[in-house]
């Protein structure tokens, strides 16, 4: 398994994690209390939790895998990143645009601000995907 592949995966579920947590504990706090969170307080809890996840992921990979760690990514790689970026860009611009369409008739900014970070962990999450998909089948 490349080593690209193998920080995609790492990478898929961090995010996997912290966004079900995320979504988990918005719709928590949205059934007990009939209002949207707060953003800040959720906010700065996941992205500290994901850039550690993904901080000490990555350390432990690159340790494992020293000698594929320092190598560059090659040209079919690079085409599975694009690929995966490119399925990612699309999911992002529905997702906020649909957040804003949401917004016209609901006029909560907390809850746009949820649903444009939901929108960024989906494509992600599906970025993630298609590269794990491109380097599976193999082009």
């Amino acid at each position: 398994m490349a080593f690209k592949e193998k920080s995609a995966w790492l990478m898929l579920i961090a995010t996997l994690v912290v966004g079900l947590y995320m979504t988990y504990a918005v719709v928590q706090t949205y059934l007990e209390l009939q209002q949207v969170p707060a953003v800040l307080p959720v906010f700065i809890k996941l992205t500290v939790t994901l850039i550690i996840l993904s901080v000490i992921g990555q350390i432990v990979l690159a340790i494992a895998n020293h000698k594929q760690a320092e190598q560059k990514a090659d040209e079919r790689e690079k085409v599975f990143i694009r690929r995966g970026q490119a399925a990612a860009g699309g999911v992002l611009a529905f997702g906020v645009v649909t957040s804003l369409l949401h917004f016209l008739f609901l006029s909560d900014g907390n809850l746009l601000f949820y649903s444009c970070l939901l929108s960024l962990v989906v494509a992600q999450v599906v970025e993630y995907a298609v590269q794990i998909a491109s380097f599976r089948r193999g082009y």
